[in-house]
């Protein structure tokens, strides 16, 4: 499984064809970004929405839920196979969100990296959306039993 990180601040996700417009630490992008202090917020561009991933910067990854894509951010586990295995098996309709965030424009394909980096610089996770985000509902899991904390972005129409 592929992960981003960052260097310490923020993550972002827009689509892929506007974030060679991202600037990064030496611009106002990046100074809107840090200024997320939930766990997602989003900030306005001309050219699109972009989802800031604020609290902690976290190891995040893309998965594959039977409820739709969602955005898994590492917070402990004792390996990935563990962690992963809560993300994916965790039953979000008994959980009361953490967070709603809406409106969330974003569709097609998507790319998360690091807030501080240009847009067309940085490393990067690549994914594709068949039908656009209106909400992301955050999760914060913690499996004591398994010795797993995550947090989970859904997104969702």
């Amino acid at each position: 499984m592929d992960w981003v990180e960052s260097a310490g601040g923020p993550l972002v996700v827009m689509r892929k064809e506007n974030s060679l417009d991202w600037g990064g630490v030496d611009t106002d992008d990046y100074d809107e970004a840090c200024g997320v202090s939930d766990f997602a917020g989003v900030i306005s561009r001309e050219w699109g929405d972009v989802l800031v991933l604020g609290d902690e910067p976290l190891r995040t990854s893309v998965i594959h839920r039977g409820d739709g894509v969602a955005l898994v951010r590492w917070g402990a586990a004792p390996d990935e196979d563990c962690l992963i295995k809560v993300a994916l098996g965790v039953d979000l309709s008994s959980m009361v969100p953490s967070e709603i965030l809406k409106p969330v424009h974003l569709n097609g394909t998507l790319v998360v990296f690091d807030a501080g980096a240009p847009g067309g610089d940085a490393r990067r996770l690549e994914f594709t959306l068949t039908s656009r985000v209106g909400v992301v509902r955050t999760y914060v899991v913690n499996d004591a039993e398994k010795d797993v904390q995550l947090i989970l972005h859904q997104l969702g129409g």
